[in-house]
């Protein structure tokens, strides 16, 4: 009869007793330990056993039924024990606790995610909302209507003004097919424009006035159509979530504010490259109905102003706008037309 020194733990207190566990056949074990002076035997047979793992500083131990437990007193599992995949198990748990090994699996974990979410994430989310059936945009962009309606006021252009601007559109993304074009005073949106997944595109008064031309607001409304023609605004909802899904899979909490940043981080990202491809769309277009494109340079400039001058008294108005304006689009929009000047 083989034995080894080992921590009983019965199920009914905390403090383990020094025991000794006792194989009686292959399949018969027993545990010897002394409680209240008294010495005392469990028996149990092999098909109870759960062995667990030593990892780190933790000893190999054994789960049995009513909470008992055994807990050797080192990190090799005794050959008594003749498990299935023993050699296997134990060669893990040497990895383990190997520095060399954690440090690489650390490395690794960080590669995975960081492919994951640059290039993973966002190749699923293209694809998922370019599947989504139209019922589906229709029931997401509703609520984040509505939301903007509320937000917003109804608009003072005249109805000869706003069916001026709805018809210019129209001719601007044919064939394509056109959004829903609503006019409101922005209020605290200022001067902006939206484009929700329901193909809705909600304009504000603050926006029309700040233009000089009205091909500077076709640029803008051709922009707006490009966001949703790729249906940015959905891919940016889905990125974001499955960039939450990583974060709760490997912490167990998307909540803390830290774990957040990866997200604000990736949707960053995504916003500059959409606004990029629905830049390119409105130049194409503006270049196929023979509009300067310069029109829209001149605007994002003058939004660039009335922006910067706002957020000087209200810093929060950039955390309202939708569109980013930066001289690299508007650099953008120069290169654009350069190369078309010298085909």
């Amino acid at each position: 009869m083989q034995s080894v020194e080992v921590r009983f733990y019965d199920g009914i207190i905390a403090k383990p007793y020094q025991a000794q566990l006792l194989m009686i056949d292959a399949e018969q074990f027993e545990v010897h330990y002394t409680a209240n002076e008294h010495k005392k035997i469990h028996c149990f047979s092999r098909k109870e056993m759960d062995v667990l793992g030593g990892i780190a500083q933790n000893y190999p131990a054994i789960e049995l039924p009513n909470d008992m437990r055994i807990e050797f007193l080192s990190h090799d599992l005794p050959d008594i024990f003749a498990l299935k995949q023993q050699k296997l198990q134990q060669k893990i748990w040497r990895l383990e606790r190997s520095p060399s090994l954690i440090l690489f699996s650390l490395l690794f974990m960080c590669g995975f995610i960081f492919v994951l979410v640059r290039w993973g994430v966002p190749f699923a989310a293209y694809h998922v909302a370019m599947q989504l059936p139209k019922s589906t945009l229709a029931e997401i962009g509703k609520s984040s209507e509505q939301q903007i309606l509320e937000a917003t006021a109804p608009t003072q252009l005249s109805t000869a003004r706003q069916t001026q601007i709805r018809q210019a559109y129209l001719n601007l993304v044919q064939p394509d097919q056109p959004a829903k074009l609503y006019f409101r005073q922005g209020n605290h949106l200022s001067a902006n424009a939206l484009a929700l997944p329901n193909n809705t595109i909600i304009v504000t008064d603050e926006l029309i006035l700040l233009a000089k031309d009205d091909r500077e607001i076709l640029g803008v409304l051709a922009h707006e159509h490009g966001h949703l023609k790729h249906r940015h605004s959905l891919q940016q909802v889905i990125a974001g979530l499955g960039v939450g899904a990583v974060i709760m899979a490997i912490s167990g909490d998307g909540s803390d504010l830290i774990n957040s940043i990866p997200m604000i981080l990736a949707g960053a990202k995504f916003s500059r490259s959409f606004e990029a491809d629905a830049d390119l769309y409105a130049l194409q277009q503006m270049q196929e109905h023979n509009i300067d494109v310069l029109y829209y340079a001149n605007f994002l400039k003058r939004l660039e102003r009335e922006t910067e001058e706002k957020s000087s008294n209200q810093s929060w108005i950039q955390l309202l706008a939708s569109h980013p304006i930066t001289q690299d689009r508007i650099q953008m929009v120069l290169d654009f037309k350069a190369k078309q000047n010298l085909r």
